[in-house]
């Protein structure tokens, strides 16, 4: 549905008839009645989720979201290697610590993502007969390890979440009755992993000496220029520290000159303009 050239989600409900709307980001979760004979209560509202897409997404959404929960199996194997397999694509993110700095997309095409974990895409495209299909499909791959989903291994907001999952909770029984699938060892390190994501994605290892270069650049701002430096030399804090920041931040055109200004003078004339600004 859209209003005035924009997806409504609450529109789109309301066509549904829905009896309940919960938004979360780009997905909007309504409660479809199955049948007006059957009371709520009795368990006959089924939830259906609108899940916004990008056009240039959709494609992957489709392969992503086209098995079931598929998805999210085929996901841990990815992010054992230090990728994220989202439904809107594949991704790889640089990290400063803990902080993502930037998320670089390696593949809008689903069929484009799965060889690099071993799978084929020909397979997936036919689709599966039954649900033990997928999870043999699945865990088909060489780079295989069932060691990586279980719960006892994941984190506790991803047990309480994967708990909730039947299809998930099913892979990890199909696991445990076939006890001779391949199990790779991954490196602890998953930069091992770069050459054979550059392999895999010609255009990811020039996007990626740019993002680190942008990441170096900003530390070194970091370094020269910071809410503590700023609060060190002019003894504010708190409400007034943030007012001075934002005085500093809008004497500049854009983000990019001050960024430049920092970088190209020494901490005098940095120090000299924040003090004309307090």
């Amino acid at each position: 549905m859209r209003t005035g050239g924009q997806y409504d989600p609450r529109a789109a409900a309301e066509a549904l008839s829905a009896v309940e709307v919960v938004q979360n980001g780009p997905v909007t979760s309504v409660g479809v009645v199955v049948s007006l004979s059957i009371p709520e209560s009795a368990g006959c509202v089924f939830q259906v989720d609108l899940i916004r897409i990008e056009p240039e997404a959709f494609d992957f959404a489709m392969g992503y979201f086209g098995h079931g929960d598929a998805g999210n199996p085929m996901g841990r194997l990815y992010h054992a290697c230090g990728l994220a397999l989202r439904h809107d694509g594949l991704f790889y993110y640089l990290r400063d610590g803990d902080y993502k700095f930037r998320e670089i997309a390696l593949t809008r095409k689903f069929d484009e993502a799965l060889p690099f974990m071993g799978y084929d895409p020909e397979v997936f495209a036919r689709g599966f007969d039954i649900q033990e299909d997928i999870y043999r499909y699945v865990a088909n791959s060489v780079y295989f390890n069932p060691g990586i989903f279980l719960l006892e291994n994941r984190n506790a907001k991803s047990r309480v979440r994967d708990k909730k999952r039947p299809m998930y909770m099913q892979f990890l029984k199909f696991c445990e009755a076939h006890p001779g699938l391949a199990s790779f060892p991954y490196p602890q390190d998953k930069a091992a992993w770069m050459p054979r994501i550059a392999e895999f994605f010609p255009s990811f290892q020039a996007e990626f000496d740019r993002a680190q270069a942008d990441l170096a650049e900003l530390r070194a701002v970091k370094a020269k220029f910071s809410g503590a430096w700023v609060s060190q030399i002019t003894g504010l804090q708190g409400k007034d520290l943030g007012t001075l920041m934002r005085r500093f931040k809008e004497s500049f055109a854009s983000p990019e000159d001050q960024r430049a200004f920092v970088l190209e003078n020494d901490i005098d004339a940095i120090e000299a303009r924040v003090r004309r600004l307090q």
